[in-house]
């Protein structure tokens, strides 16, 4: 399949336009004197013992697909 003449042109001016949004999206604004209402007496959650075994079970299913 041929490639058209604006392809490069087509592929640089998507990634600046995602960059862009991707930038603005993580922008935030911090003001003077801001609200302080973090808990920090919580303990972190623990990670269970389940994602484990969603990883191997999606890595076998992954390995799977690929040989097929």
């Amino acid at each position: 399949m041929k490639k058209p003449k604006y392809f490069p042109l087509q592929i640089i001016s998507i990634l600046i336009f995602i960059l862009l949004i991707s930038a603005t999206a993580n922008a935030q604004v911090t003001l003077p004197g801001g609200i302080d209402d973090v808990d920090d007496e919580t303990p972190a959650a623990p990670i269970g013992n389940l994602v484990w075994v969603g990883l191997i079970v999606g890595g076998y299913v992954g390995v799977k697909k690929i040989k097929k």
